[in-house]
Order: C-alpha cells, then structure tokens, then sequence
C-alpha cells in the first residue's frame, strides 16, 4: 500500500440544499499520482451526481496532483 493522503473540500450539496465538507483519502501510485479511495458522501445513489461540483474537484485531485 502507497502513502495515504487525506482532503477535506468543502462546497454546496443540491441533494441536502446546504455546505458540506467531504473527507476523501488517496493512496498514492508508485507513478505519483493519487487513487480516490475514500469519498465520505453517497456519490453513487446521489440524484444529483453528475452536477456535484464536490464529487468533481475530488476527481480532478485525482487525475492531477502528481508529487
């Protein structure tokens, strides 16, 4: 197992109507980059998933953040 890294993002749930802050936690590759592997939100039965903006910048860390 990489090195775990942990993120708090913070933005508006339309499924709540309020701000919410979602812990997510990485394990980083042996490539550097980061694997979502913990998203503290029900993502998958969300109505309204496809225009969470949190679920989004959580993905975009993702595919992104290289050490």
């Amino acid at each position: 197992m990489g090195e775990l890294v942990e993120a708090f993002i913070s933005g508006f749930c339309r499924s709540s109507n309020e701000t919410r802050t979602v812990a997510c936690e990485y394990e980083r590759q042996p490539d550097g980059r980061l694997k979502l592997t913990e998203f503290d939100c029900n993502h998958e039965k969300c109505p309204n998933s496809s225009a969470c903006l949190i679920y989004k910048e959580a993905v975009e860390r993702e595919s992104g953040e290289k050490r």
